[in-house]
């Protein structure tokens, strides 16, 4: 699966997942297994690995680790990133400390299990893109414009069919707890798919 790996805002997404591998291994010295700890990358960040559309000033990933890892307190000490955006020019990038899974309630539990591996060496974090269809259901319970515009650029670069869209969302009305309303978000990006 080809994906835009070498741009600027992916770079920087890089350098800051970079940062806090270092911080891990130099803080929390009980922690030394390569992939010890896990990064799932989501939102706009992972909307533009996958469509180089689309920037973002903060970086959403869940972590998970083996124990009870205090992120907020290695965020603090990461430094953001800079970088140039060949259309919206100079960018700065934030890991936010304060994005979880949960808060995206149409999640399904086993999204780890479809996340593409991007940097699985013999560090401490190994990152993961959480996979195209995972990041697309994840937007659909705010619904908001912007989310809608990441569904259609991921439906247009292919990376997933109208077909697999519909089994996907009305799988995720399982998991959730406003069937209601992601039915109705689920309806009107169906339309805007098929308007494509």
């Amino acid at each position: 699966m080809d994906l835009y790996l070498d741009t600027p805002m992916s770079k920087a997404v890089f350098e800051l997942l970079a940062q806090l591998n270092d911080e891990i291994e130099s803080r929390l010295t009980n922690v030394k297994t390569a992939g010890a700890i896990k990064a799932y990358i989501f939102g706009g960040c992972a909307v533009h690995i996958y469509t180089n559309a689309r920037g973002s000033n903060d970086l959403d990933i869940e972590i998970q680790a083996a124990e009870k890892l205090d992120l907020h307190s290695l965020i603090v000490e990461l430094d953001d990133v800079y970088f140039t955006d060949p259309e919206s020019g100079d960018m700065q990038l934030t890991l936010d400390d304060t994005f979880q899974v949960g808060i995206t309630p149409v999640m399904f539990p086993d999204y780890q299990d479809r996340a593409i591996p991007l940097n699985v060496g013999s560090q401490v974090l190994h990152v993961f893109l959480v996979s195209p269809i995972d990041v697309a259901i994840s937007k659909l319970s705010r619904c908001a414009p912007d989310d809608i515009n990441d569904i259609l650029a991921i439906y247009k670069k292919k990376r997933f069919t109208i077909e697999e869209f519909k089994v996907a969302a009305f799988e995720a009305l399982d998991y959730t707890a406003t069937p209601d309303s992601l039915r109705k978000n689920i309806d009107h990006v169906i339309l805007r798919l098929q308007s494509v």
